[in-house]
């Protein structure tokens, strides 16, 4: 795809100028990879500096279990994780912190410190004890997915990214209470894993405020793990948010390249869907984390992402500059519209 240098340079300035939200990395299940490897400072050394040119103020840390864990030491995981985190943190001394409440929210959008979004993609450790949440709250836990692609006690996740395919089976009733639960804890209900049975339930009768932090349009590209026009509207209407997704399994851009036509559309699409103030971003970039995991080796290709890091954000940016998205809009996307559902659900 073309940029010319005016986009290119135009979506540098946005991105220096707008407080930049990723709702959407796996950041912790890296940190205790590579904390067991030995190293230290991985954000600082890693991330800060692609964070800072990039103009990240927000990235949302999810908890992500590997089906090894389960169903025996998931909850053991869970908590190493977001130990891991809290020491990487604390090494920052400052320069990013969890947030929590709003206080904690608004210090980001203010540049103060990069903040951190900590939250479960996918509650397999709970098994129907929704009284545990209660602990994850006080660790700094803001909200969570009932499942990632794979069934639990509570809902059925959709189908795994490398494959498409339906999957029945609606939430059960511990589901339910532990959505009932989440709501009385002040937790956000991530939708992104979710099967079409569990969308349609939560999206019609659940009260509680939800988003899908990583998720594209099904009408751009056929796969059962985004999201159709119909689950779009309910979320939209709820007044919900959707991440706009880099991997190239469901922008449809594996097979051929074109990541940024691809990933472009699915965003086009959804700005037009859902409306301007529903769309963020939420780009599961695994890279990283698979290198931690020894699935890629150092020097391979970048696995199915279909951005390098948060460094090629500003390509995105330039992309969408190129068709004509107005800068309002685009500033709404990179983290205005997620800084404004947080700012309404955080205590």
């Amino acid at each position: 795809m073309r940029i010319s240098l005016e986009n290119w340079e135009t979506a540098c300035r946005l991105q220096e100028e707008t407080p930049v939200a990723d709702l959407h990395l796996d950041l912790p299940g890296e940190l205790l990879f590579r904390r067991r490897a030995g190293e230290r400072d991985v954000i600082a050394q890693k991330y800060l500096p692609v964070w800072k040119k990039a103009g990240i103020a927000l990235i949302g840390a999810a908890v992500y279990l590997e089906d090894t864990c389960l169903p025996e030491s998931g909850l053991r995981n869970a908590l190493l994780q977001i130990e891991a985190l809290k020491q990487e943190l604390r090494s920052l001394e400052g320069k990013a912190h969890l947030v929590r409440r709003k206080a904690d929210l608004d210090r980001a959008c203010a540049g103060e410190s990069i903040g951190v979004l900590l939250y479960l993609e996918g509650l397999d450790f709970l098994g129907t004890d929704a009284g545990l949440l209660d602990l994850f709250s006080e660790l700094g836990v803001t909200g969570a997915s009932l499942v990632w692609s794979r069934r639990n006690l509570l809902a059925s996740g959709c189908c795994r990214a490398s494959e498409n395919k339906p999957v029945s089976g609606d939430l059960t009733e511990a589901g339910r209470c532990v959505i009932e639960k989440m709501g009385e804890l002040g937790m956000f209900l991530d939708i992104s894993h979710l099967n079409d049975e569990g969308m349609e339930t939560v999206l019609t009768e659940a009260e509680i405020p939800m988003l899908a932090t990583h998720s594209n349009a099904r009408e751009v590209y056929f796969h059962y793990r985004n999201l159709t026009n119909g689950q779009i509207d309910l979320l939209s209407d709820r007044g919900g948010i959707i991440g706009l997704n880099a991997c190239s399994l469901l922008t449809g851009s594996w097979r051929g390249g074109r990541h940024l036509e691809w990933l472009r559309q699915h965003g086009m699409y959804l700005l037009e869907q859902a409306g301007g103030e529903h769309v963020c971003l939420g780009l599961d970039l695994c890279h990283h984390y698979e290198l931690a995991r020894r699935e890629l080796e150092a020097g391979e290709d970048r696995g199915y992402d279909a951005l390098a890091d948060h460094g090629e954000l500003a390509l995105l940016t330039a992309a969408f500059l190129e068709a004509g998205v107005e800068k309002g809009q685009l500033r709404r996307l990179l983290g205005e519209n997620a800084f404004a559902f947080l700012g309404r659900v955080l205590p």
